[in-house]
């Protein structure tokens, strides 16, 4: 069995589009990783003396002061970086308070102080929501807005911060909402998995599979272990090489930080206890998933389709379907479901957050969204391959 699956990994990997697809999404890849590892904000500083910092050197700058408040994350801790953050850069808090831009090249454990220092005019505020019969949180002792004001009053115990710039780059350049890698990765998969098939039927090869020893039975289970074991290969590749990259630019500083105060993601409301290094393995299980879910609709319609090029369409056009439908209906349930579809999955800040923005039955239940992409995965697997096995026999049985 395992030297049929070789036979079966080479048969893909030798394709010549196949090879076309990894080199672009290994350019694609390189892109990213320029954007979100290399070139990133992250890897520019300015000290309080004005002096501009870049690569290394800007992210140590960025790294120190992180690790001064490294701990408990409350109200003195914000209160003490507020404090520290006027005194260093007087001009950027006199901006910040005033509700002005402040400078992206701020150490980013100030810069997203923004979201506890209240507007001049918060009294103001406060007074016309009480005279329109409603409220505002009041403000902390220091004058501050208190974290537990962002969603976070569910933590029984104080969440831990760190520096967390890399692992924010990390996780939305490989699963995140913008521009990531996982989603051409996999479009990389469609391609190469939708021949493994149907390019038997275009060879004629199909009849001398079915008659040789193994033919209806091991040959073909072999067929749909090879795509997975190539989709496995292609997201684990690109995990491996993401954390190359940021581990030679960044290190592994802020692995132990809850995810929740790493502010650049906006995750401040999940009720979800993981830091920083296990939400991006938290990704890499959403994105696998899809990617096995992918990989075996694929070789379905493949196992249907007559010719590889009519395969690869309407697998595409499958796989894009929940994408661009989910995108046109309004918040519901409905909208909801469609996120366990390898196209939605992949957005893994969405995944995590689904319980916060939709219906609040599902906030008790933090890991249900997750759950749910896992399992679809395992009954795409079942369902597809049992089709994808009988449609190939069939279809030669008949024949």
């Amino acid at each position: 069995m395992l030297r049929m699956i070789r036979f079966e990994l080479k048969k893909i990997c030798s394709d010549s589009v196949v090879i076309g697809s990894i080199a672009v999404l290994l350019l694609i890849c390189f892109l990213i990783l320029q954007a979100y590892c290399f070139g990133s904000s992250a890897a520019s500083a300015i000290t309080p003396d004005g002096t501009r910092l870049s690569g290394r050197e800007a992210i140590a700058f960025h790294q120190s002061i992180a690790e001064k408040y490294a701990g408990d994350f409350t109200d003195d801790t914000i209160a003490e970086m507020v404090s520290d953050f006027s005194a260093a850069y007087p001009a950027e808090y006199a901006k910040m308070t005033e509700g002005g831009s402040v400078s992206s090249w701020l150490p980013s454990s100030y810069l997203y102080l923004a979201m506890f220092i209240p507007p001049a005019n918060y009294d103001e505020i406060a007074q016309d929501a009480l005279a329109e019969g409603t409220s505002i949180p009041p403000l902390t002792e220091d004058g501050l807005v208190s974290i537990r004001d962002y969603g976070a009053a569910y933590a029984d115990k104080p969440l831990q911060y760190g520096y967390g710039d890399s692992w924010a780059y990390f996780f939305m350049g490989f699963c995140g909402q913008t521009i990531a890698i996982a989603f051409p990765a996999l479009i990389v998969i469609i391609i190469a998995v939708s021949a493994v098939f149907a390019s038997e039927y275009s060879a004629k090869m199909d009849a001398l599979i079915l008659i040789a020893r193994h033919g209806k039975n091991r040959l073909i289970l072999a067929k749909l272990l090879a795509a997975m074991i190539f989709a496995t290969g292609i997201i684990g590749g690109l995990f491996i090489l993401f954390s190359i990259a940021f581990g030679l630019q960044y290190g592994a500083v802020g692995w132990n930080a809850d995810m929740q105060t790493n502010l650049g993601l906006s995750l401040m409301g999940v009720n979800l206890p993981l830091n920083n290094l296990q939400l991006i393995l938290f990704g890499f299980g959403i994105v696998w998933s899809a990617g096995i879910f992918t990989a075996a609709v694929t070789a379905m319609i493949s196992a249907v389709s007559k010719t590889p090029f009519s395969s690869l369409i309407v697998s595409f056009a499958v796989f894009m379907a929940p994408w661009m439908i989910r995108r046109l209906l309004p918040e519901g349930a409905l909208r909801d479901l469609l996120l366990v579809f390898p196209a939605n999955a992949v957005n893994a800040a969405e995944v995590l957050r689904l319980p916060v923005s939709a219906a609040s039955i599902y906030y008790d239940q933090p890991l249900a969204p997750a759950l749910c992409i896992a399992f679809a995965a395992v009954v795409a697997v079942l369902i597809a391959g049992t089709l994808a096995y009988r449609a190939f026999k069939d279809h030669q049985a008949a024949g």
